[in-house]
């Protein structure tokens, strides 16, 4: 019988607790669904026994970072480090997670992290050249941090190799459902997903920030009525006095509202929506990339070449070439 895989999550104090919870119980939902030991489940902390998470809820280590020795190193085992903005700075300045993953990594292990988690692995030096996921917030401050890293703000994960990063909270949950995917299989990583009540598996690709999910936290009604109706109308033109006509208000008074509480333009907020749909149109079908660009509202595949380029840096075919396959980055 095989050894179950050790998954050994990377916590501390005023760690974001869906961050270490998340994937935890995507691995255990493998073990339910295999009937039988696929993964053993570990919390390291700077301390054995009880933590509290930001959210003032307490979490137990089984063990201390001090204790993960070579022993557990040398068996097949992942390493994942869970983020949390009260706690980081002080277990950045210990040292102590950041030698520990820079050792595992030495090691041929497979490295994680889930949100700001990944300024540990930054600090270690193995994102460097590599491209990689953090929490939409915390962008800017890991490029900061570590100039020398690819910081992708659109991906909900990124896998290069045997490095694998996340976006923040529940995209940890999709982290663990494409490492379980790469260790089972498409079909068990479903199961899973089915089990656990997961809409869908959200491929790597995907953005993280939805502007129709902005557009409803925005607190202007009218804002949220309009982007609903983009959605699912995405092959209307949406010229601006189209939509000033269905928000009901002045040209003037679009654009000043647009701006105050988006800080976007009319005319950018439909692009990005229909580019979030066409994102997952490729990655969720196997539609003829013309046929996407045509109902999501491109109207052609060149227009949506220029809007693909100019927000993610790549074509649509590249785009799906490169996440469609296993819903992760290669």
């Amino acid at each position: 019988m095989n050894r179950p895989h050790r998954i050994v999550m990377l916590a501390f104090p005023d760690s974001q607790i869906l961050d270490v919870t998340g994937p935890m119980q995507m691995f255990a939902g493998v073990n339910e669904e295999l009937k039988r030991p696929a993964y053993e489940l570990l919390i390291a902390a700077p301390s054995r026994g009880p933590f509290k998470t930001s959210s003032g809820l307490s979490l137990v280590a089984d063990t201390s970072v001090a204790e993960i020795g070579p022993v557990t190193l040398n068996r097949a085992c992942t390493l994942i480090v869970a983020g949390g903005n009260r706690g980081l700075h002080a277990a950045l300045d210990s040292g102590e997670i950041t030698a520990l993953v820079k050792r595992a990594y030495e090691r041929g292990l497979r490295v994680a992290s889930v949100c700001t988690g990944a300024f540990f692995l930054a600090a270690a030096g193995i994102l460097d050249g590599r491209r990689a996921a953090t929490h939409w917030r915390a962008v800017t401050k890991l490029r900061a941090f570590r100039p020398q890293i690819d910081v992708d703000p659109e991906a909900i994960h990124v896998r290069d190799g045997n490095v694998w990063t996340s976006a923040g909270v529940t995209a940890g949950i999709d982290l663990a459902l494409a490492m379980i995917e790469a260790d089972h299989g498409r079909a068990v990583a479903l199961a899973v997903a089915r089990r656990h009540v997961v809409f869908r598996i959200r491929p790597g690709g995907q953005s993280q920030f939805s502007p129709e999910l902005a557009a409803q936290g925005a607190g202007d009604h009218r804002l949220a009525k309009l982007a609903a109706k983009i959605a699912i109308e995405p092959a209307q033109t949406w010229r601006t006095d189209d939509l000033a006509a269905e928000a009901g208000v002045s040209l003037r008074s679009l654009h000043r509202l647009f701006r105050k509480q988006l800080n976007t333009s009319p005319s950018e907020f439909v692009e990005r929506v229909r580019i979030d749909q066409a994102r997952r149109a490729l990655l969720e079908t196997d539609a003829a990339i013309e046929t996407v660009a045509v109902r999501c509202g491109f109207g052609s595949l060149r227009r949506m070449d220029r809007a693909f380029a100019r927000v993610i840096a790549a074509t649509p075919s590249e785009f799906r070439a490169r996440f469609k396959a296993t819903g992760v980055a290669t």
